[in-house]
């Protein structure tokens, strides 16, 4: 019945006879060749003689010639069709990868209709559907601008949309054309808010014929909440990269790209060469123009004083301007620092810590068993909470530091490593702070969850590339996993949803990030092919 298997006529036990080697067996000279018989126990040998799909549970891990799986599966189909697909519904990973694969054949011919609903809704079974564009028309990514309200980028054929859609009012409220969004090269956000406007870039520059990651848009573009378009500012290609040899010993390799900007109530604050360029959102003009001494370069993060002052992180400092805009303070490094935290503190790539307040300077440093003492380099971007930075080091760990750089807790695992020397400047964040957690992410490798006195609250590994990790509350936060097994034939990702106590709430397979995003309260909007669909992340119903 089962290759490989035979019974023998005098005892009645089962046998597995393995045959292995090359050549002709029949030839009076094989190169190599082995045939060896094991015998089955009992165990093996009850789901061999009465096949059923809980013996196949009960035995996933028991060794069996290659194909009995799938000749085993084929038997059941005739009687315990139900069962397998529950089965198949389930998606248990670890079953044997040829169970998986049958599985997914059989039900996709057994089934088609419901196969057919799963690929286009994705697996949660509450997904409400939102609207259907048209046939050709799919959405390329969203992003809520309201409690209740999404903005999202649209594509047809060669045309691209900008649309808003209200999920109480269960309509579209309104629609414009725009130009084709920056789609090829470096991975950044395309379509965000910030600061009460909708922020989109658009167009596209060639940075390279080789290396994609050297391409750009050349457009900003700055909405209202309505859709009308306030600014339209090109972009020239412009990014600053440092590879002097002289300075790898601190900064290794920095880049500062010209499209990263701050908005700080209604003012629009924009690197341009060794400018900053401001621009007054309500007239949609710009205003003034900053020139920065010794060509220093806007990194387009700025923060606003409790003084009403203007300070602006640099390529390698800081500089201050008053309300007239008038320079008052600027502090210059001889190196480029990799994160300026709210007190100054400038931190580099191999991980050395300098205060412009006070010109004090602190390294990091690992002793290893031989006696050598060597520098640490930072995974990622140091994150700052209240009280205190923490820091990720490639290969070798994390440490928690209060204000003082003291240390408050050394951990064994560090973050995904975004600043090594052929890092491009916009990289995905890997640790995030909520209101008093920090969550740490790592490709292939764990998720963790720490509070502000190193306490621990979750080690869980992964086997997957960390997509994103952000919070949509200041409280719960959401990690998106690359995901693909056997059951599918197509790339998934897997959605978690955390608790402040590092609880899993939900956990989901969803059918990729297209048009993904998360409202304040817990609603998931994604899309799939020309279909939205929204999923409350905190229904009961669908906590799996």
């Amino acid at each position: 019945m089962f290759q490989e298997i035979y019974e023998c006529k005098d005892c009645h036990s089962l046998w597995w006879i393995k045959t292995r080697g090359t050549g002709d067996p029949r030839s009076t000279y094989p190169e190599y060749y082995e045939q060896t018989a094991e015998r089955f126990d009992d165990q093996r040998s009850e789901l061999i003689r009465n096949p059923s799909v809980s013996g196949i549970l009960a035995h996933k891990n028991s060794l069996f010639p290659y194909a009995f799986f799938e000749e085993i599966l084929e038997i059941l189909s005739q009687t315990e069709a139900e069962a397998l697909k529950t089965l198949y519904l389930e998606r248990d990973s670890s079953l044997p990868t040829t169970v998986k694969r049958w599985l997914l054949q059989w039900y996709q011919k057994s089934f088609p209709d419901e196969f057919q609903e799963i690929q286009t809704k994705g697996f949660p079974s509450s997904a409400i559907p939102l609207f259907t564009l048209d046939q050709n028309e799919s959405v390329i990514v969203s992003e809520f601008i309201a409690k209740d309200q999404f903005a999202f980028l649209s594509s047809q054929e060669e045309k691209y949309y900008l649309q808003a859609y209200d999920l109480t009012q269960k309509k579209i409220l309104w629609k414009v054309t725009i130009r084709k969004p920056f789609l090829e090269g470096l991975q950044i956000p395309i379509l965000f808010y910030q600061s009460g406007y909708l922020c989109s870039y658009q167009g596209f520059q060639k940075g390279s014929e080789y290396f994609s990651k050297l391409n750009r848009p050349d457009t900003l573009c700055i909405y209202d909440l309505e859709g009308k378009l306030i600014l339209s500012i090109l972009l020239a290609f412009q990014c600053y990269e440092i590879l002097s040899t002289e300075e790898r010993d601190v900064s290794e390799n920095r880049i500062s790209h010209n499209f990263c900007f701050t908005i700080l109530g209604e003012t629009l604050y924009l690197p341009h060469q060794s400018e900053i360029h401001v621009y007054d959102l309500k007239s949609g003009k710009r205003i003034r123009s900053i020139g920065l001494p010794k060509f220093e370069i806007f990194s387009g993060k700025a923060f606003e004083t409790e003084s009403g002052n203007i300070l602006f992180h640099t390529l390698k400092g800081i500089l201050g301007i008053d309300s007239s805009g008038e320079i008052i303070f600027q502090y210059l490094s001889s190196y480029h620092p990799v994160f300026i935290d709210s007190q100054y503190q400038l931190y580099y790539y191999y991980a050395k810590v300098e205060s412009a307040n006070t010109g004090e300077t602190i390294e990091f440093k690992k002793t290893h068993d031989s006696g050598i003492s060597l520098v640490r380099e930072l995974a990622s971007i140091p994150v700052e909470f209240p009280g205190g930075v923490y820091l990720s080091f490639a290969l070798d760990g994390s440490l928690l530091l209060n204000s003082q750089w003291e240390t408050i807790k050394e951990f064994p695992f560090s973050a995904t490593d975004t600043l090594g020397p052929h890092s491009f400047g916009v990289a995905k964040t890997p640790v995030i702070v909520t209101e008093d957690r920090i969550i740490i992410t790592n490709d292939f490798s764990g998720i963790y969850m720490i509070d502000f006195l190193g306490n621990v609250f979750l080690e869980r590994s992964i086997q997957s590339e960390v997509l994103s990790v952000f919070t949509f509350d200041g409280k719960h936060s959401i990690i998106i996993l690359s995901f693909h097994d056997d059951f599918s034939d197509k790339e998934e990702i897997e959605l978690f949803l955390l608790s402040p106590n590092g609880d899993f709430i939900a956990e989901k397979k969803l059918p990729g990030p297209q048009g993904l995003s998360v409202s304040f309260d817990g609603i998931c909007v994604f899309a799939k092919n020309n279909q939205m669909f929204s999923l409350d992340l905190f229904s009961s119903e669908e906590s799996k």
